[in-house]
């Protein structure tokens, strides 16, 4: 207390419940060192989403390996659909079977990396030996497994159904394949 002025009643020094203002330099350097937190936390927030997105346009995720995978599943899927209906046991690698994947609706949609695309797959019948086309939607996971939900023709991929000797109804396995190709080569 100087001069008999007790500081604790100017309300500018000071603030009921003992609180004393902050100096405007102390305010200042407060908003600093707030602005410097929101630089630190953008500059977290951006490096972990470049992170994120870097793994999502993998290019080891191609419509080649994806075509090869698909076109020596169907044809070992196909052989078995023939067992199974009690048909005469085609060989695989006589079927011939090639995929032709696409990735969007455009040309200048990437051809490659996960997502939706778009498969046919073109073989050939063992019996009359013309070229059939079996129709894909495929789904493509970033570890190279994937979906592919037949689309027809009703006959091979777009039932989930077959009918089996004597009329017994089973599990047609070319209406969903599921299998996964390799990432790391």
């Amino acid at each position: 207390m100087l001069d008999g002025v007790d500081p604790r009643d100017n309300p500018r020094t000071h603030r009921p419940g003992g609180f004393a203002p902050r100096s405007p330099l102390a305010i200042r350097s407060g908003r600093r060192a707030g602005r410097r937190g929101w630089h630190i936390a953008a500059g977290l927030l951006f490096s972990l989403l470049a992170l994120a997105v870097s793994g999502c346009g993998s290019t080891n995720l191609t419509a080649g390996r994806l075509q090869a995978s698909l076109s020596s599943t169907f044809a070992s899927l196909y052989v078995l659909q023939q067992v199974e209906q009690g048909n005469p046991h085609p060989l695989a690698r006589s079927l011939d079977s090639r995929a032709s994947c696409q990735r969007g609706s455009t040309p200048d949609t990437p051809q490659d990396g996960s997502g939706a695309w778009l498969c046919e797959i073109t073989y050939l019948v063992a019996g009359p030996g013309f070229p059939v086309i079996a129709k894909y939607k495929v789904d493509v996971q970033t570890d190279g497994c994937y979906a592919a939900d037949g689309d027809g023709p009703a006959s091979v991929n777009g039932s989930p159904t077959i009918t089996g000797p004597h009329y017994t109804q089973l599990i047609n396995p070319l209406a969903l394949i599921d299998a996964c190709f390799d990432t790391t080569t």
